[in-house]
């Protein structure tokens, strides 16, 4: 044996083991890349070695090398089921100190290499297990459930930090171990919970060790079953209140689109006095938050950055009024307000009557208060052709959500061929929905399509940017808690209290800042020690013209994100007695009107600071916000 069998020889060999499964929960993928190369160094030096030591002992051997290269073989395959014929070898050599440490070092490697792939094959849940027994992350990131959404977040959160925990729930079923996803999964470090996360009742039933518990939490539910989603989690929710625990450190996110259960949650965390955070969104939402933001409006108009006004109006195209189009439609009508353009938008679908419809009477601010003119036309046709032709030289921004990849491909192709032939200024963005980037790629890049960008991939929208996005909530709730402050409200900081539209009405506005940035030529950048530029006092450029220009924007932005999210003016003559401006139960507000109107808004509510000092606040707290999120102000290059 490699040892005489004693407490210390066992004692050894736990130590071992236990470093063995250290490693293999720390470190499993660096394991799988070594194993094979660091096995074949270990057979080889094994070989050599041994093949030394008999040659020196059978020298009288009318075999010589090749007797003692057999042995050596047998020897060399001993290493691995932690075996030793060190004894057997020439005392010359065992006397040689380098020539001992050598053959101890490659039986050592060769001890390593069996208990780990003995820990290996006991498969994915045992190395789990061990990762979350070893593991000390600061933040922990639960998923229920397992597929492309959670696997491109995971990658994504990876790179957002080293001290981070990741852990899927999923049920697997005979063989799935070796599934392609999970093969994917094994090189980001995750760990698998083999679990039914349907069923699941509570996050303790994870067995997630208490000091994790106890940081940082976020948990996901992405799948594409919307109610289960919700379900699962209105579940996990009744049960962590029931288990008091720690409400800061615990984040749900959740894929739906219902807007119930966005109500319903709020609604818990009265009943229960708490207030956990459950971020909801939808995939048409993120998908157009991140069309927006990869490719902002600003950045397709011009600017006057001297007075921080549009030079013109702006235009949007979209072709394809469904639950993607009706997003890009909403969020582009709140981004695209500036002051010195009127916006406009030009939708075309085949179904547009049956469409329409449901839209304004969902959002009926938006067609009182917005040039959106609609047409039944499919690419394709001639009245979509003509539509666009008439419209080319106008228009900002081109975007073909039409529900299916390749018939978005195929109207972008001939969109930018409509382009390159009419268009006699700066060409548009022609901005195509894809969900399955693979067969498309090479398109994007393409010289035959200039001006075309996709957005919506799977990769592009479950990032830690667009689902997470802690840098603009920590905004928000900093603006949030400046406003407070105009009203005196104690605790200035009740961000946790908000309803879910007051939060999202919050958010807009941070966003905006980059636009506000933007319309003075500056840009905002993370604090690092290795800028060479000097950053801006962005309070010098806050005054006279350009201030007042901002301040506008600011409630032309305000008016809009109101009528898109279904609110509608409420008109002085029918406020009767109401002591406040905003009627929340039939999301009604007074403030829904123009610059110039506010000032009558003012006086017949009485209100201290008045609405438009309200909006001239918004901009001037802009600095306070910035460096908050821990960025600094350049001007732009």
């Amino acid at each position: 044996m490699l040892f005489p069998l004693s407490l210390m020889s066992i004692s050894v060999s736990l130590i071992v083991i236990i470093l063995c499964c250290y490693f293999m929960a720390r470190f499993r993928h660096i394991y799988d890349k070594i194993k094979i190369p660091l096995a074949i160094f270990t057979v080889i030096a094994g070989l050599i070695l041994y093949t030394i030591g008999y040659i020196q002992t059978d020298s009288s051997d009318q075999f010589g090398i090749f007797s003692a290269a057999f042995r050596a073989l047998f020897s060399t395959c001993r290493i691995f089921i932690l075996e030793s014929d060190f004894s057997d070898l020439n005392e010359n050599v065992i006397n040689n100190g380098v020539y001992t440490f050598s053959l101890s070092l490659v039986h050592v490697l060769g001890s390593l290499l069996t208990i780990m792939t003995i820990l290996s094959a006991f498969g994915i849940k045992f190395i789990s297990r061990l990762k979350l027994f070893f593991g000390n992350s600061q933040q922990t990131y639960v998923f229920l459930g397992f597929n492309e959404e959670s696997l491109n977040l995971i990658k994504s959160l990876k790179n957002g930090g080293k001290s981070r925990c990741f852990i899927v729930v999923e049920s697997l079923q005979d063989g799935e171990e070796d599934g392609d996803l999970l093969l994917k999964l094994r090189e980001d470090r995750f760990i698998l919970i083999d679990t039914v996360w349907q069923d699941l009742t509570s996050i303790k039933k994870i067995h997630i060790p208490k000091r994790l518990l106890n940081r940082e939490l976020h948990i996901f539910a992405l799948s594409v079953d919307e109610g289960k989603n919700a379900r699962t989690i209105l579940t996990l929710l009744k049960q962590v209140q029931m288990d008091r625990m720690n409400e800061e450190k615990i984040k749900f996110y959740v894929n739906t689109s219902d807007e119930s259960a966005e109500k319903y949650f709020e609604i818990i965390n009265k009943e229960k006095n708490t207030d956990f955070e459950v971020k909801t969104f939808s995939i048409p939402d993120i998908t157009a938050r991140q069309l927006f933001e990869t490719y902002p409006i600003h950045d397709y108009l011009p600017l006057d950055t001297e007075s921080a006004k549009a030079l013109s109006g702006f235009t949007i195209f979209i072709a394809g009024l469904g639950s993607v189009g009706i997003e890009v439609l909403r969020k582009s009508i709140y981004l695209g307000q500036f002051e010195g353009g009127d916006y406009r938008a030009i939708i075309t679908d085949g179904e547009m009557n049956k469409k329409k419809g449901y839209l304004f009477n969902k959002y009926p601010g938006l067609k009182n208060n917005y040039k959106i003119e609609n047409y039944e036309a499919m690419p394709g046709s001639e009245e979509f052709y003509q539509t666009l032709g008439n419209n080319i030289n106008t228009i900002n921004y081109i975007v073909i959500a039409l529900g299916n990849d390749k018939l978005n491909i195929e109207a972008a192709i001939e969109i930018q061929r409509l382009v390159n032939r009419y268009r006699t200024d700066k060409n548009p963005i022609i901005a195509v929905h894809i969900k399955d980037n693979e067969d498309y790629e090479h398109l994007e890049k393409s010289a035959l399509l200039p001006d075309v960008r996709f957005f919506g991939r799977c990769s592009d929208i479950f990032t830690e940017n667009i689902i997470v996005n802690e840098i603009m909530d920590s905004m928000a709730r900093k603006m949030n808690a400046l406003y407070n402050r105009l009203y005196n409200v104690e605790p200035a900081d009740n961000w946790r209290d908000l309803d879910v539209f007051t939060k999202e009405s919050n958010r807009s506005a941070a966003s905006n800042i980059t636009t506000k940035l933007r319309l003075l030529n500056l840009e905002m950048r993370e604090k690092t020690d290795e800028e060479n530029r000097t950053p801006v006092n962005l309070s010098e450029y806050l005054t006279g013209e350009r201030f007042e220009n901002l301040s506008k924007q600011e409630h032309l932005r305000w008016n809009a994100f109101h009528f898109a999210s279904g609110w509608v003016t409420w008109i002085l003559d029918q406020t009767g007695d109401a002591q406040k401006a905003k009627d929340i139960k039939n999301r009604r507000h007074a403030c829904l009107v123009s610059w110039e109107e506010l000032e009558e808004v003012t006086q017949r509510f009485n209100q201290v600071p008045s609405y438009q000092q309200l909006d001239r606040q918004q901009v001037k707290n802009i600095p306070m916000i910035i460096e908050h999120a821990g960025y600094e102000v350049y001007e732009r290059n």
